[in-house]
């Protein structure tokens, strides 16, 4: 995909994969952004996201591959609060996953956009990954939740691998895709603990609960 925006000059745009912006031109008040063409992806893999936007950089990295947060600016406080315990989940997983699968990983940056209104969790876009602000916590909450955020950060993650890179023939796979996905987050979180930033030693309830969530559904089909 070659992708150019032209939005107002106080908007932030970040795109899938390798697409960063290489030029950048003024036009009637407005910047013309011209992105990087991405490797082949599939189509609902790709994206672009713009808005008012504020960018936390991450200063320690994992084998110099760029990292940033983003949320809107009246949640940048909260987020940068809990910014070294997200970069520290991505590194260790990034880490982790690489050694895995024998593969390092595919595409060029890694962002982390917490968005408004996002009516699911997360989504797996190649190197630019969306999700819910509500991860971004406005109040002190219990570990659980906390683990829970964690494992989504790290199955958004495998998907860069299993997902992305490598992607399922059509639509009735989907279930492989994101079971996989759900225990190898899980898995890659017991291997790397324990971090500095959060205690992971329960992990593995948490996939307990989630398989109940799957028995329920298993038993409505």
């Amino acid at each position: 995909f070659l992708l150019m925006r032209r939005p107002p000059r106080s908007t932030q745009s970040r795109s899938s994969a390798a697409s960063d912006v290489y030029k950048r031109q003024e036009i009637q008040g407005l910047d013309l952004s011209h992105f990087r063409s991405t490797p082949r992806l599939s189509t609902y893999l790709y994206c672009v996201i713009a808005g008012a936007f504020k960018e936390l950089e991450a200063k320690k990295l994992y084998r110099d591959i760029p990292m940033s947060l983003y949320c809107r600016e009246s949640l940048y406080d909260l987020m940068k609060k809990d910014a070294e315990e997200i970069f520290e989940i991505t590194r260790e997983s990034m880490r982790f996953y690489e050694k895995y699968f024998h593969y390092q990983y595919p595409f060029s940056k890694y962002d982390q956009i917490f968005c408004p209104e996002f009516n699911v969790g997360a989504m797996e876009h190649p190197g630019a990954v969306t999700f819910n602000d509500l991860y971004v916590f406005r109040e002190g909450v219990p570990l659980e939740r906390r683990v829970r955020r964690a494992n989504t950060i790290s199955h958004e993650l495998s998907h860069m691998w299993f997902g992305n890179l490598v992607t399922m023939k059509w639509w009735n796979d989907l279930w492989l895709n994101e079971s996989f996905a759900d225990y190898i987050s899980h898995y890659c979180l017991a291997k790397v603990y324990p971090l500095q930033e959060i205690d992971l030693k329960n992990i593995w309830l948490e996939f307990l609960f989630n398989k109940g969530w799957a028995y329920r559904e298993d038993q409505l089909s």
